[in-house]
């Protein structure tokens, strides 16, 4: 024993965690503001989903496999339905379009749990294809659920209104506009989100001009997206009287799925007065990610209230 003591002390202590410290607060902002938009964009992730669904299905038709429906078609022996879901999603063609119907006991790529159904109002164009707009309409029970990995315990957001808009820009380039998200954790009454995109929206294009929205031929490739959301927030301010406003912006980022790889992600809250400004010394934070394409590795440092992470 006196031996592994005399040993340890001869050990320099790592003491790397330090540096991060003082980026502690920025790190947990950007953790509530991914959150509050990941909540607010879970009806256009879905519509995308769809439109991806859709595009494979007319390609599948285009090589012969006419007896393919958005439930069949398959991809390496697994249905893109499931791919792009879980196994207990199911689609059904619909007057307006498409319909989307969820089980919460089955997890999202995203990790939530989402029960209830979703109804993507086609406007005829069963395709996201040049000039189409659809829009993604949340039915009144739509919910999505999360559990902590401390007691299983069980948290639930219910989303009670708002406007999803997708579009085709005819360029190579789709729109994701929100106006007005509403959502609400439930047994929190006094919160609840007020969430839309700033400026045009959410402007994303496959970085390859050859890659289409196909799930065969856009699984696993590059997209760029740019694009800013604020508003109200799940989360409640300081007092408890209300939500806590935030923003979120991606600048010249590159996607890989749904994880960033390069590119500028930046998070704040937006006004003093909804936080505590001894626990957040600035309101903002700023990640820099950047993309070993050789390697498929990407990082990421973290700028907040003048210090860096890791250190430059």
């Amino acid at each position: 024993m006196l031996g592994a003591v005399a040993f340890s002390s001869c050990i320099k202590e790592d003491d790397t965690y330090k540096d991060l410290l003082p980026v502690q607060p920025g790190q947990y902002i950007q953790s509530y503001v991914t959150t509050q938009n990941r909540v607010a964009m879970q009806a256009a992730n879905a519509g995308m989903r769809v439109a991806v669904l859709a595009a494979e299905v007319a390609k599948q038709h285009a090589e012969g496999k006419e007896d393919v429906t958005l439930s069949t078609a398959e991809y390496n022996s697994r249905t893109v339905l499931s791919r792009l879901f879980n196994s207990a999603a199911t689609i059904e063609e619909v007057t307006e379009g498409y319909k989307l119907t969820f089980n919460k006991y089955y997890q999202m790529p995203d990790g939530f749990y989402l029960s209830g159904s979703l109804v993507i109002r086609t406007g005829g164009a069963d395709q996201l294809t040049d000039g189409a707009v659809w829009n993604v309409e949340m039915q009144p029970d739509f919910k999505l659920y999360s559990y902590s990995s401390y007691g299983n315990t069980e948290s639930q957001i219910n989303m009670n209104g708002g406007v999803t808009r997708l579009s085709n820009n005819g360029d190579g380039s789709y729109t994701i506009r929100l106006t007005n998200i509403a959502a609400a954790v439930e047994g929190i009454g006094t919160t609840a989100s007020n969430w839309s995109t700033e400026g045009e929206g959410f402007v994303m294009r496959p970085r390859d001009t050859g890659v289409t929205l196909a799930y065969s031929s856009c699984a696993g490739k590059v997209f760029e997206v740019e694009g800013a959301a604020s508003g109200t927030s799940i989360y409640t301010n300081i007092y408890g009287t209300g939500p806590i406003s935030m923003e979120y912006r991606v600048t010249d980022a590159l996607y890989v799925g749904q994880q960033i790889v390069s590119g500028t992600e930046e998070c704040g809250f937006t006004s003093r007065y909804d936080y505590d400004t001894s626990a957040y010394p600035a309101p903002d934070v700023r990640y820099v990610y950047t993309f070993d394409e050789a390697n498929s590795k990407y990082s990421f440092k973290i700028y907040y209230n003048g210090y860096t992470y890791p250190k430059e």
